[in-house]
């Protein structure tokens, strides 16, 4: 718990850096960057979260990730939590990073998982259903799930909605299991 609030602090302080030096969208694309990294390379989550590899090593592995490329903001911020031995939060600060920008920039993550694939105009039409409820601009990514058999799930933020035949039918069945006529003793 106390990681999260760590990762959350460095993330809220880089956010505010980057807006005060107006450098949010190289910062964000330099942070997605990072985290896509962490994402794909089991050895550079455990490279950061490791305390026996030395803050220096550590630096240099970043160095040698965004040299040419990302902004001297970044690189330097990332270089200081690795000073300060904090490194551990790194990719949990990227998470929240990326949940701050998208607050600053009123977007909201939304997921719709669905049976089969459903056409491009019917996607659009539930991301304007979303962006009126939300009150945001939605980021909607779809995947399929056959074990659905119909409907839909769309997950925005930390609510889901579902209608699908896979819950309908698992919401039978547990009413038929819990037969008020038969005494439970």
């Amino acid at each position: 718990m106390a990681d999260i609030r760590v990762a959350h602090r460095y993330a809220a302080s880089l956010m505010r850096l980057a807006i005060e030096q107006n450098k949010l969208e190289s910062v964000f694309r330099d942070m997605e960057q990072l985290g896509l990294a962490i994402t794909n390379s089991r050895e550079l989550l455990v490279m950061f979260r490791s305390p026996v590899t030395r803050p220096e090593s550590k630096i240099a592995v970043v160095d040698a990730l965004f040299t040419g490329q990302a902004d001297p903001l970044t690189s330097g911020f990332i270089r200081l939590v690795i000073k300060k031995r904090r490194e551990s939060v790194i990719p949990g600060m990227v998470q929240s990073f990326s949940r701050m920008y998208r607050v600053h920039q009123g977007i909201v993550r939304a997921r719709l998982e669905t049976a089969v694939p459903w056409p491009q105009s019917l996607v659009e039409e539930v991301t304007g259903i979303l962006a009126q409820q939300t009150g945001m601009a939605v980021d909607l990514s779809t995947s399929i799930n056959a074990s659905l058999m119909a409907g839909f799930v769309i997950q925005v933020e930390d609510k889901r909605y579902e209608r699908s035949v896979a819950r309908s039918l698992q919401e039978i069945k547990q009413l038929f299991s819990d037969n008020p006529y038969i005494k439970k003793y």
